[in-house]
């Protein structure tokens, strides 16, 4: 696909060479990230043997890194908590479940935490714009859950999964990323009342 990185290449075509490769970058900075450690693009390329040119080359900006490292966490999480809440005996939303799970391991997690404080509107704009591919590929996936829910009478709302999706995900987003929109703090419990009432 035109416009893809080295990074999204290789994330796409799961090719593994024996030198450092863009996915040894992704590695790398989740590894900072889940740290708490800042995702800076020239000790990165230290930490890999690269030229800050060559990491570049790779991974596109800081801030495309920085979305492919909150996306392929998230994309774990979410996967494993739907695994975990599938296995149970739950009759109400899955999705619900699921989101309240992840929203407060996100809330909790090291790398958000250190961004919330130090880049909190650069970590707003990146995961919750309309135009963000973080936020695509999550509506994306939370329309995958809703769309089971749908088909195994665990949810009757009168929208399709696309449309409930995307208003599920913005309002998580307003309780996770409360710091940057009104200087609040997060607030998981109110976030899984609210997801619970409206997913039912």
């Amino acid at each position: 696909m035109a416009g893809q990185t080295p990074l999204q290449r290789q994330l796409a075509e799961g090719r593994a060479p024996t030198k450092a490769t863009p996915l040894d970058a992704l590695d790398l900075a989740r590894s900072w990230f889940n740290q708490g450690r800042r995702l800076d693009i020239q000790a990165l390329a230290r930490g890999l043997g690269v030229s800050r040119v060559t990491l570049h080359r790779w991974v596109g900006t800081r801030e495309q890194l920085i979305v492919e490292v909150l996306w392929t966490s998230t994309e774990r999480a979410l996967t494993r908590l739907w695994d975990d809440v599938e296995r149970s005996s739950l009759r109400t939303s899955r999705t619900a479940e699921v989101l309240s799970l992840w929203a407060s391991d996100v809330i909790a997690h090291p790398g958000i935490r250190q961004m919330q404080a130090e880049e909190a509107e650069l970590i707003a704009r990146l995961l919750t714009q309309d135009a963000s591919e973080f936020q695509r590929r999550l509506v994306e996936k939370v329309a995958d859950f809703l769309a089971d829910d749908f088909a195994t009478g665990r949810l009757t709302i009168d929208l399709t999964a696309d449309e409930l999706a995307y208003a599920t995900v913005r309002l998580v987003e307003s309780f996770v990323h409360t710091p940057a929109i009104t200087g609040g703090a997060p607030d998981p419990d109110r976030n899984r009342r609210v997801l619970r009432a409206l997913l039912r």
